[in-house]
């Protein structure tokens, strides 16, 4: 696929993003398109929104995030590229095929958190068992859903709404990386918007392991450049 088609149905979809059935990484050209999405999303990522994130952090004298300040390089790589790419995809997109199982983990999980929060954070005897009993019952709708591959018509209805919706919370969940909290500071997420889009295209275009990777070699990337500037 050339790279003026790949961007053609890429402008396409986040026009109307649609429900899409991931093809997957061993289909034909699969892995020359993730190259492509890839690369395309980094070196955006890097050279503009960024870039124009950073100029406004200096226009402001907005600080620099905070989140992972005291971690040795080793906690740093395997939290910020390994750890981190691996759940928030798993959180944030892998339900976005609309497949009802996925659905149906992501409320249970949802509700088990919302319940860890109101009730077991800092009581491991409360806790502990509520984030077991939420990870099996996660797992058992799974199992008893993993042959249905119909997409719920009010899911695909609202697609277009969750898919941005979506992007929005991934990027607004960053403002917790800084040490205050603004409506100056909601442009130094824009690196998380951007990347929000581009996964999620990736998610559904390819699949989430394709979405994994990419978000991998995007955080390894970012990650390089700025422990090489020291910014």
């Amino acid at each position: 696929m050339s790279l003026r088609r790949t961007l053609s149905e890429l402008a396409a979809f986040l026009r109307k993003p649609t429900v899409l059935r991931g093809q997957g990484l061993r289909a034909p050209g699969a892995w020359r398109l993730w190259t492509t999405l890839t690369v395309f999303q980094i070196l955006v990522l890097c050279a503009v929104v960024v870039q124009a994130m950073l100029l406004w952090q200096k226009a402001f004298g907005l600080p620099s995030p905070d989140a992972f300040d005291g971690m040795s390089p080793l906690a740093l790589w395997g939290g910020a590229v390994i750890l981190a790419p691996v759940l928030e995809e798993l959180f944030f997109r892998a339900w976005l095929g609309g497949r009802p199982r996925a659905l149906a983990a992501l409320a249970v999980t949802v509700a088990g958190l919302a319940a860890f929060v109101a009730l077991g954070r800092g009581k491991p005897l409360i806790g502990l068992p509520i984030l077991a009993a939420t990870a099996l019952a996660a797992c058992v709708l799974w199992w008893k859903l993993r042959r249905r591959e119909d997409i719920p018509p009010r899911f695909a209805s609202a697609f277009p709404a969750i898919f941005y919706g979506t992007v929005l919370v991934f990027a607004a969940l960053h403002l917790a990386n800084y040490p205050q909290v603004s409506l100056l500071a909601l442009p130094m997420v824009l690196p998380q918007a951007w990347t929000g889009v581009m996964l999620g295209y990736i998610r559904v275009r390819i699949g989430l392991v394709a979405a994994i990777l990419t978000h991998v070699a995007s955080n390894a990337v970012v990650l390089s450049l700025a422990l090489a500037t020291g910014t």
